[in-house]
């Protein structure tokens, strides 16, 4: 690999952030890639903002520069919006539909959220990960694993990068038992997902 592939994760604390970052270095080591994984913003408690940095190649840094990021994966709308400085034109960012909002906090609509994004963004996802994961699991904690497959799904790069199978190993080293299966069989789901929606959209370019 000639570059470094640079992934930052956002969201609060309490949907899984360490969790995927975790998974995703895994699979980079298990397809022989070098990785550095760290959480340098926010705190990891409930509820606090937490971006997590993914950089996979050789780099002896783990922080990914201004408008350094070639993938995003948000677990929550307005922190999508909230980090979009590490963003750049050919970035892709693949967002949950979901809002948590601060207590007694003044909030902006989704529709408005979703609509800086995409002036900002031309490479936007949005994905329902908390139904998936409530549909297939019976509750959202998996939310992660399934924007997870749903990037997988859409970002080919990512996917030739790491590979699915390298994936599903990480999950194999991190769960166990009903819950690992449960996770499995929502990678897949949220993986073909992602490449119907892939395709879909590059059929209307």
């Amino acid at each position: 690999m000639k570059r470094v592939y640079n992934i930052a994760i956002v969201g609060v604390g309490g949907q899984g952030l360490l969790t995927l970052g975790s998974i995703l270095g895994e699979s980079a080591i298990h397809a022989g890639l070098d990785v550095a994984v760290a959480e340098v913003h926010g705190m990891s408690q409930r509820g606090g903002s937490v971006i997590v940095y993914v950089r996979i190649g050789e780099e002896p840094s783990p922080l990914i520069p201004i408008g350094g990021a070639d993938l995003m994966i948000s677990m929550e709308l307005l922190e999508a919006a909230r980090y979009t400085q590490y963003l750049n034109k050919n970035s892709i960012l693949v967002t949950n539909d979901f809002i948590w909002p601060p207590p007694l906090a003044k909030y902006p609509s989704r529709e408005t959220i979703i609509t800086a994004l995409r002036e900002k963004i031309p490479e936007l996802y949005i994905y329902d990960a908390n139904k998936v994961s409530s549909e297939i699991t019976g509750s959202i904690i998996s939310a992660n694993i399934a924007l997870l497959g749903f990037s997988l799904g859409v970002n080919e790069e990512l996917r030739n990068l790491i590979g699915l199978e390298n994936v599903v190993k990480a999950l194999e080293e991190t769960f166990r038992g009903r819950v690992l299966e449960l996770n499995k069989k929502l990678l897949y789901k949220s993986f073909e997902d992602g490449v119907k929606i892939a395709e879909e959209k590059r059929s209307t370019r």
